[in-house]
């Protein structure tokens, strides 16, 4: 009878042990990816709640100051109707709200695949191989789709979320270190 030579220890060990690792290191960088993705988003949100505060803004000191009928400033209340018309406009423009809903669809399904990864690591690797391998499979595969929209924040957004989870921002309670 043939030996299954897919299942055999390597070199570097076992192919569970192998797995495991690599699910390990996938889940890490789920982590790291799902925090830049919110942190980024954070920004955006942030940006976009700027943009339509400051064009309510403008709207309401143009409109105080037609209704009171005050020449003597038309310049800053002209400015000041063009903000209100423009920066709603250019939330619009820049396509704020897709982008937002990208980002945390992405950050949402990062975040998932790390407690997928997790669970894979420290639950179905305790299972039969070939179970083991096929869960794992599927995560992997879902990875690479998630990976798919290359959503690329800027750099200073991944030096946050690698500052935070260095500092442990992002480790669960029942992992945590006990507090004094």
């Amino acid at each position: 009878m043939a030996e299954d030579l897919r299942y055999r220890d390597t070199s570097d060990g076992d192919v569970a042990s192998a797995l495991v690792a690599e699910c390990r290191a996938e889940e890490e960088n789920c982590l790291y990816t799902s925090t830049t993705f919110y942190i980024w988003l954070r920004c955006l949100k942030t940006v976009r709640a700027l943009l339509w505060a400051a064009g309510a803004a403008g709207s309401v000191i143009a409109a105080s100051h037609i209704l009171r009928g005050d020449n003597q400033y038309r310049f800053a209340t002209a400015l000041a109707a063009l903000v209100g018309v423009l920066l709603p406009a250019l939330v619009k423009a820049l396509k704020l709200d897709v982008v937002i809903r990208d980002y945390a669809e992405a950050a949402a399904r990062f975040k998932s695949l790390q407690g997928e990864f997790r669970r894979l690591a420290n639950v179905w690797s305790h299972k039969e191989l070939p179970m083991f391998e096929q869960e794992a499979r599927r995560a992997f595969a879902a990875m690479n789709e998630a990976r798919k929209p290359s959503l690329t924040p800027p750099e200073v957004c991944f030096r946050l979320a690698r500052w935070k989870i260095k500092r442990g921002h992002y480790v669960p309670a029942a992992e945590a270190p006990p507090q004094l």
